[in-house]
């Protein structure tokens, strides 16, 4: 893949190749202390643990994946870019999780070679592993989807649901407008803004680098979720730019509520990057949101049925319900 050789010398040159864990599945992460702990790093060949940042996170993934969690390896990539800054590595992931699954293959075919006993089912995990490498090395093309809704609509909850389901493993770049706005503060997404970072001159500004980032990803060949309130007409119009500036497809949803339901899921909100109150929803339902084209999804319903219904009228879903060792029944 020419496309990726150019960008793996542009990350070299930009330090993204480290000394690494080198080995980090899911067999090497315990929880200890109610912490995530990494252990059985590769500490006997430095070599071989200096890679790329994003191929040692990609073992995890990969991992994760192959074994029927592709919401879990959306999220953790997601929320390691959100950190790590590294959105230009977003495209490699499938190639590098790709490598991993044809290694991962390669040692188990190794394992049936030596005469295991469970052969049969090595054979076909073997075989998994290999299946999962051709399929994340079939290019997808690539295409948005913005959520807006109104606060306690629950756009971020379906965003991590729809995700898995867009595009190549791990799925889509879901990129989030109050994430985007600590970013800009530079503080961490769990903390609370004042009120002055929300006025409109903000909002534009997040709303533009949300538009300006999406397009970025998409221009690479990476697919995307945008998710904010979306409740102004210019700011609707704007991501959609985005996906025709880059040549992709679009696709709104509007996910709708009585304000009663609203209210309760705002009041109950515990957590997370959202800074809304009950009176800024007041606000939000007082306010017109003009013409809306966008598809409208009746939100008071479970997310996995939201995200089934928007994952249809999209196309080009990922293998995110079954995972390929479920396929192979390994």
């Amino acid at each position: 893949m020419p496309k990726n050789a150019s960008l793996l010398d542009r990350r070299e040159a930009a330090g993204r190749i480290r000394l690494c864990h080198g080995d980090l599945h899911l067999r090497n992460i315990c929880v200890l202390d109610g912490e995530p702990r990494l252990f059985d790093c590769i500490e006997f060949n430095d070599q071989i643990a200096t890679v790329d940042v994003l191929y040692d996170l990609a073992f995890l993934l990969m991992d994760l994946w192959h074994r029927g969690f592709p919401q879990f390896a959306n999220l953790v990539m997601n929320r390691y870019l959100d950190d790590a800054d590294d959105e230009d590595g977003f495209v490699l992931l499938p190639f590098f999780m790709a490598v991993r699954a044809a290694v991962r293959a390669h040692v188990t075919a190794t394992q049936v070679e030596e005469g295991s006993r469970d052969s049969a089912k090595l054979i076909a995990e073997a075989r998994s592993y290999f299946q999962l490498a051709k399929t994340l090395l079939t290019e997808t093309p690539p295409r948005l989807a913005a959520i807006g809704g109104l606060s306690g609509s629950g756009k971020t909850t379906v965003a991590e649901a729809l995700a898995p389901r867009i595009g190549t493993p791990p799925g889509a770049r879901i990129v989030e407008s109050d994430r985007i706005r600590k970013a800009m503060h530079g503080v961490p997404a769990e903390t609370r803004l004042p009120d002055k970072a929300y006025r409109p001159g903000v909002s534009e500004r997040v709303y533009r680098q949300l538009a300006w980032l999406s397009e970025l990803i998409l221009a690479e060949g990476g697919s995307v979720v945008a998710d904010a309130v979306f409740d102004k007409p210019e700011d609707r119009d704007r991501i959609e730019r985005a996906a025709s500036g880059a040549n992709v497809p679009f696709a709104g949803f509007w996910l709708a509520a009585d304000p009663s339901v609203l209210w309760r899921r705002v009041s109950e909100r515990k957590g997370g990057p959202s800074d809304a109150t009950v009176d800024i929803l007041s606000r939000q339902l007082q306010r017109d949101a003009g013409a809306l084209t966008w598809r409208k999804i009746e939100a008071d319903r479970k997310v996995a049925e939201i995200a089934a219904e928007m994952a249809a009228s999209i196309g080009g879903i990922a293998p995110s319900e079954v995972s390929v060792r479920k396929k192979t029944g390994s």
